[in-house]
């Protein structure tokens, strides 16, 4: 009698443990920048990483969200001492259902087989979303104006 009280105490732990994790929804994506630009990065009004020309940086899509991207001309500071100049810059919310994630953007003509976002649109450039990967956002080789820095 004594290892059938082991036996549903052992079951009863069992069960408790696994109502007490939680699921969540969520992905590892790449922000790649291809251009000659810093890009800056905030996630959520977070607070802004860097990522350098020509290098990628993992960020973790979870739940809906937004990225906040500002494109800066190099050698620009971009301390709160001077203003950085500028060159472009873009929100875009996300979705994260389960392992998949995508950007919000594009027509819903595919929306309940693969989520929006699976159309590109124009007016995101010089960001293109969802590729090469869903969830990875790419900040592509583009020409604006830098002031000169000394």
């Amino acid at each position: 009698m004594g290892w059938k009280r082991r036996h549903l105490a052992t079951t009863v732990l069992l069960m408790a443990g696994a109502w007490s994790f939680e699921v969540s929804a969520g992905c590892t994506r790449q922000i790649i920048n291809r251009s000659g630009y810093v890009l800056a990065v905030s996630q959520n009004g977070g607070p802004a990483f860097t990522v350098r020309p020509h290098t990628a940086r993992a960020v973790r899509l979870s739940d809906p969200g937004s990225l906040d991207l500002t494109a800066h001309c190099p050698g620009s500071r971009l301390s709160g001492l001077a203003p950085a100049a500028s060159v472009a810059e873009a929100s875009f919310s996300y979705n994260a259902v389960l392992d998949r994630c995508y950007f919000d953007i594009g027509p819903d003509f595919f929306a309940g087989e693969l989520g929006r976002g699976f159309l590109p649109r124009a007016d995101t450039q010089p960001f293109t979303l969802n590729n090469p990967r869903q969830g990875d956002i790419v900040l592509r080789p583009f020409a604006a104006a830098c002031p000169s820095v000394r």
